[in-house]
């Protein structure tokens, strides 16, 4: 697919100046619709909060050797992974196979191919940066708790997590009709009902039974940190994909680490 480079930003046109690998779009690729211009865009939001998330934890691009990018799709994200980490390490993971199989063939990636159930997802050994956009966003409640478990389990020591949902934003432009995430007013009900009373709502794509839109709160977010005591809250920024899902930072710590740092720092005082 050719790229129209007078439709792309400065800041992402700095960017494509690069192999003409990086920046080819796959023909099968179901997240590009269309514009370009915000394909690309998106990538480049992800690799700015990856940034951010690096700098809160004390942490640099030259400190990451090892790459989870999952779901990886057809590389909308790891495109600029392979950029910006050029010697790491880097496992692409997605249900679509001919997805995981171009990130390894354009990208370099690691392929290896998921599963509805994290557990059964293999995986090889542990990472320093995991980046998840957009998957719990389709997950009901069970399954994301369960791909955050398995995300903490997956996480060397001092690695870092970034994952995104969808929080008052998406909440906001439901309740006022901006946008509907292709739901009837039954599953747009149902979506705002689970979230008012649980924290978490979630709503199957018409005709599908595994599949659809979830909203987070914050408060369930702060519930899955009480209960995953190892992970460390980093960043939360609401909107800070793409303008619009939430981007939440954690790094793997153990408490006991955290307690003997504390105890050194105040000690040199």
């Amino acid at each position: 697919m050719e790229t129209d480079l007078l439709k792309i930003p400065t800041k992402v046109l700095r960017w494509l100046r690069r192999p003409p690998r990086l920046y080819r779009i796959s023909p099968n690729d179901q997240m590009y619709v269309g514009s370009q211009s915000h394909y690309f865009a998106i990538g480049y939001s992800a690799l700015h909060a990856i940034d951010v998330a690096l700098s809160a934890a004390g942490k640099h691009r030259g400190t990451v050797k090892r790459i989870l990018d999952l779901p990886c799709g057809h590389g909308r994200v790891c495109r600029y992974l392979r950029d910006a980490f050029p010697r790491a390490e880097i496992t692409a993971c997605d249900l679509d196979t001919d997805g995981v199989d171009y990130c390894a063939a354009t990208f370099r990636a690691i392929p290896v191919y998921s599963d509805p159930t994290p557990a059964s997802i293999k995986l090889p050994g542990a990472f320093d940066l995991i980046w998840c956009g957009s998957l719990l966003t389709h997950l009901d409640e069970h399954r994301s708790r369960a791909f955050l478990e398995f995300f903490c389990e997956r996480l060397a020591e001092g690695g870092v997590l970034v994952f995104t949902v969808h929080g008052r934003f998406s909440v906001n432009g439901l309740r006022k009709a901006v946008f509907d995430y292709s739901l009837d007013g039954h599953g747009i009900a149902t979506l705002l009902g689970g979230y008012e009373a649980q924290g978490y709502g979630y709503a199957d794509y018409p005709g599908r039974g595994d599949y659809g839109i979830s909203l987070t709160s914050s408060r369930w977010i702060a519930d899955r940190l009480e209960e995953l005591q190892e992970l460390r809250l980093l960043t939360y920024t609401e909107s800070g994909w793409d303008h619009h899902q939430d981007v939440i930072a954690c790094a793997r710590e153990s408490l006991d680490k955290r307690l003997a740092r504390a105890r050194e720092h105040w000690n040199s005082f």
